[in-house]
C-alpha cells in the first residue's frame, strides 16, 4: 500500500516539492548554531584613512592658531624708533616720519599754552601756599636776601670776613681755639679773680673782648660770669643766645666792664648753665678754686646733650694736683691751658 501524499490547505503537493538545502539548526549554551552570519566589521584600511585625516586637519588647525597668537593683541612689525627730545616736550618717531620731524623750534611754538592764575584748579585740601616770592636765577644773592635777619646783614656788608650763610668761625681766648657757631663765655668772677692787682679779671676781659669782634652777624653768643652765682648778659630783656651785630656787641663790652670779682665760686651750677644754652664752644675761664669731683664731671657729661665742646683755661701760681678742669676738657674734645699769674700781662 502505497503512501498517501500530503496536500497543504491550497491543496499544493508538498511531497513533489524540492527539499530546499537549509543546514540543520541547534541551539547549543544559549546561541544559535549552524544560522548563517553576516559579516559587519568596518575595513582596516578605512579606518586607518580616516584617522591620518583627522590628526592632518588637527595639525593644520593649531599651526593657524599659534601664527595668529593667542591674544587679541594686533601684530605689529618692528622697526626703528627714534627719540626727539626738548626741554618742552619728546617725541618718538618711526622710520617713515624722520623726514617729517618737527624741530625744536616748532615744538615750543606748539607747546600747550600758560594757564592763567584764575583758571587753576582748586588747590589740594590740607596743603598751604607760599605768599612769599619765588627769588629769580637772575638776581644777586645780596638782592634776594632779607635784610631784616642779624645774620644776613653780615653777610652783604662785612667785606673783611667770608664767612657764608650759618658758616662756621675760629675764635680764640688765649690762644685756645674753638670752631663753630655758637659760643658760650663762661668766665670766673669770684673774689680771688681781683687779686694780683686784678690781673686776672682785667685780663679776662681783653681777651673776651677780642675773642668777642671775631664773631660776625652769622654767628651767636653768650657771656655767663659767675661766682657762687651766675650774672648773664641781657641784651633785650630775655637772656639768651644773641646774634653778634654791632649794636648787641656794644651793650656786651659794657656789660663786661662793668663786671667785679666778688664771692666764692660753684663751677658745677654755671657749667650746667652754659651747657644748657647748646653752644658749640664754651671758653671756661677760673681760677679753679676746687675744681670738680668725679660725681659732678659724671653729671655735666650728662648734661651736656648737644656734644658742646668745652675749652678750659685755669689762672694760679703754680699747677696743683687737680686735673678736674683738664679732665672736663678732654671728655668733651677741648683743650686746656694753664695760666701761670706771675708771667700774666696786660695788653
Amino acid at each position: 500500500m502505497g503512501h498517501p501524499r500530503r496536500t497543504c490547505k491550497r491543496g499544493i503537493d508538498l511531497s513533489q516539492t524540492s527539499p530546499v538545502n537549509t543546514p540543520p539548526v541547534s541551539f547549543q549554551d544559549g546561541q544559535l548554531s549552524g544560522a548563517p552570519v553576516r559579516d559587519r566589521r568596518i575595513p582596516a584600511w578605512l579606518l586607518s584613512a580616516f584617522l591620518h585625516v583627522a590628526i592632518l586637519l588637527l595639525l593644520f588647525w593649531l599651526m593657524s592658531s599659534f601664527q595668529n597668537g593667542s591674544s587679541d593683541v594686533e601684530n605689529r612689525s618692528g622697526g626703528i624708533v627714534l627719540v626727539d627730545s626738548t626741554e618742552l616736550a619728546t617725541e618718538y618717531l618711526s622710520e617713515g616720519q624722520v623726514d617729517h620731524a618737527e624741530s625744536p623750534s616748532e615744538v615750543a611754538d606748539s607747546a600747550p599754552p600758560i594757564v592763567a592764575e584764575s583758571q587753576l584748579p582748586p588747590e589740594f585740601p590740607g596743603l598751604e601756599v607760599s605768599e612769599s616770592s619765588v627769588t629769580g636765577a637772575g638776581e644777586s644773592l645780596a638782592e634776594s636776601l632779607d635784610r631784616g635777619a642779624p645774620n644776613m646783614e653780615a653777610v652783604i656788608n662785612d667785606s673783611q670776613t667770608n664767612v657764608e650763610v650759618g658758616g662756621k668761625v675760629t675764635t680764640e681766648v688765649f690762644g685756645i681755639k674753638g670752631t663753630g657757631t655758637r659760643f658760650v663765655y663762661l668766665f670766673d668772677r669770684s673774689k680771688s679773680m681781683e687779686d694780683f692787682g686784678r690781673r686776672p679779671l682785667l685780663a679776662a676781659r681783653q681777651e673776651l673782648l677780642q675773642s668777642l669782634d671775631s664773631l660776625t652777624q652769622a654767628h651767636q653768643f653768650q657771656i655767663v660770669f659767675y661766682n657762687n652765682r651766675t650774672k648773664v648778659f641781657n641784651f633785650d630783656g630775655e637772656p639768651k643766645m644773641y646774634f653778634a651785630s654791632d649794636d648787641v656787641k656794644e651793650s656786651a663790652k659794657r656789660f663786661v666792664q662793668n663786671v667785679s670779682g666778688d664771692a666764692s665760686t660753684d663751677h658745677v651750677n654755671a657749667v650746667k648753665y652754659a651747657l644748657s644754652l647748646a653752644p658749640d664752644v664754651i671758653f671756661m675761664l677760673t681760677d679753679a678754686e676746687g675744681g670738680f669731683t668725679r660725681a659732678e664731671l659724671a653729671a655735666l657729661s650728662r648734661a651736656n646733650r648737644a656734644a658742646t665742646v668745652v675749652n678750659t683755661i685755669e689762672f694760679g701760681r703754680r699747677q696743683g694736683v687737680d686735673q678736674s678742669l683738664r679732665k672736663l676738657a678732654e671728655e668733651t674734645g677741648g683743650n686746656y691751658l694753664f695760666k701761670d699769674l706771675d708771667s700774666l700781662r696786660l695788653k
